[in-house]
């Protein structure tokens, strides 16, 4: 993992959106000279522009790359937009701001959900699972709270990230020791062109994982990429409790959460007062 003090010193910050914005403002936090753009002439930037931040606002000019080290975009900003583009072409890296939000955070250990449905929901209930085992967890990513705006987490805490497909598009190094694929049905095909595509973005959570970590994937899943122990689940699963949440839907959430509690060390006991 490249530790914090590696981030480059001149950073392109694309698409100004919440986690743009994070991005922006966890990197001039730090001393990295950060240029910011977006296509939108209309965002209100004054809290960038306050915080030193160089932004820039409407169209994609290629010189906004001159002097930059890396390129961080936002979830919404597809992998061909001319920028991005542009910044293959003149082997400047790009990473997505998650990967960015999981170098920042040197040694503290990533609990990643993704999946087309019940992200948010597992995140959420894995959040109170931590917090019913009285285990510090911050809950950030697709959830709401962007993975760059988590700082100085306690210590001994975990982050729970809910991951979607266009923030696991440009990781590179991101680890999660914890990681969840719930499902994968037809989705976002208008930016990833097909399902092939769309899985693969999905399974990139599991890349970098090795036998000391734990991949959960529904049963019967086909082959994942990464070195991990692989458990499976599903919503016949025997659970620690029943959830207060109804459905079949949510018991295969449920029966997620708890295997991915318990490979995080996180007892019963815990999981059925948060499932309950």
């Amino acid at each position: 993992m490249m530790a914090e003090n590696d981030i480059p010193r001149s950073v392109l910050v694309l698409g100004l959106a919440r986690s743009g914005e994070a991005a922006a403002l966890a990197l001039v936090a730090r001393g990295v000279r950060v240029r910011a753009a977006d296509r939108n002439e209309e965002l209100d930037t004054g809290r960038l522009r306050e915080a030193g931040v160089e932004v820039r606002l409407g169209a994609d000019d290629p010189a906004l790359l001159d002097g930059v080290d890396l390129l961080v975009k936002s979830p919404g900003v597809p992998t061909e937009a001319p920028l991005v583009a542009a910044a293959r072409e003149r082997a400047v890296p790009v990473w997505s701001e998650v990967e960015l939000g999981y170098r920042l955070l040197p040694g503290t250990p990533i609990l990643g959900v993704t999946g087309t449905n019940g992200k948010t929901t597992t995140t959420e209930l894995l959040g109170a699972i931590f917090r019913a085992a009285e285990r510090p967890v911050e809950v950030a990513g697709n959830v709401g709270r962007p993975l760059t705006a988590v700082a100085d987490p306690p210590t001994n805490a975990w982050v729970v990230a809910e991951l979607s497909s266009f923030q696991l598009e440009d990781v590179h190094d991101f680890h999660a020791p914890v990681a969840i694929l719930l499902n994968v049905t037809p989705d976002h095909l208008d930016r990833h062109g097909t399902l092939e595509r769309y899985a693969e973005a999905k399974l990139r959570v599991f890349e970098n994982q090795d036998e000391c970590d734990t991949a959960i994937v529904p049963r019967g899943f086909g082959a994942i990429p990464g070195g991990a122990r692989r458990v499976e689940f599903a919503g016949d699963d025997p659970l620690p409790a029943e959830a207060a949440l109804r459905g079949e839907h949510n018991r295969e959430n449920a029966a997620a959460a708890t295997a991915a509690a318990r490979a995080a060390g996180i007892p019963d006991d815990a999981i059925a007062e948060a499932l309950r």
